[in-house]
């Protein structure tokens, strides 16, 4: 059966969903297939990006296709993010020997699917936090796609876990190295640049390649503290899907940028 659609058509397969994270596009049951180990870094192709050695399957592509198509306010932002994590990979071999990368292509890339601010955008709900609505739509895309249809569900629940918890460092720290990974990539976009933040290794000159091929035009991430983009970016979610919002993250800071 052929599982891959268009993109175009992409909307109405991941919004058939629930709230389980593992929910299938298609209702009808398989076999699960064998929990096998993920594919073996030197066997998977690659391609060279801002100096940066990235994988490159099929899956990735279409996960960046998809990215760039849903969510292009911040298409940077999750570009960026998958840079910044694969230089902290880069320099800590311990962490990368652990760590599956397609997962953690798939995870950065996609964490910001549902991060629209649009009530009727195909990915975002009206009372789930945007995290979650993000880890949905990618445990869905990857269970429609031809090649993710055959991962087992943990691989697929890393990607869940890494996405919905990527704001969440006093639980991602604490998971797989996989969703601790994928916590890191988003986390280096803001701390970074931050006075006394972590880097992880990465150069200025990395840094710098980085923002040459992937430049801040979102308003997003790279800052020295909230930035007047991101707190307007967090008060939407106060003001218009506040089930979500209180007592998390962003609460806090949509109340200092007035939308209560």
């Amino acid at each position: 059966m052929q599982l891959l659609s268009p993109l175009s058509a992409l909307p109405l397969l991941l919004t058939l969903t629930s709230l389980s994270p593992l929910t299938t596009a298609s209702p009808a049951p398989r076999a699960p297939p064998p929990n096998l180990p993920p594919p073996n870094p030197s066997s998977l192709p690659h391609r060279t990006l801002a100096g940066i050695r990235l994988v490159d399957t099929p899956i990735v592509r279409d996960a960046e296709a998809l990215a760039k198509q849903y969510s292009p306010g911040s298409y940077n932002h999750v570009m960026r993010c998958w840079l910044w994590g694969a230089l902290q990979l880069r320099h800590n071999a311990t962490l990368a020997a652990q760590v599956d990368l397609e997962v953690h292509a798939v995870g950065l890339m996609l964490h910001d699917l549902a991060s629209a601010h649009n009530l009727s955008h195909p990915f975002v709900s009206a009372d789930r936090r945007f995290e979650v609505d993000s880890a949905i739509a990618a445990a869905n895309f990857i269970r429609g796609h031809r090649d993710g249809g055959e991962w087992p569900d943990w691989r697929v629940q890393r990607v869940w876990d890494g996405i919905a918890l990527h704001a969440e460092p006093k639980l991602a720290l604490y998971k797989e190295p996989d969703v601790f990974a994928i916590y890191w990539g988003n986390e280096l976009e803001w701390s970074y640049g931050r006075p006394g933040g972590q880097r992880m290794g990465i150069t200025e000159e990395e840094h710098a390649a980085v923002m040459e091929a992937f430049p801040n035009e979102d308003g997003g991430g790279d800052s020295d503290g909230p930035s007047a983009g991101l707190l307007w970016f967090i008060a939407w979610y106060c003001k218009y899907k506040p089930e979500s919002t209180y007592g998390v993250w962003g609460c806090g800071a949509g109340l200092f940028a007035g939308w209560t």
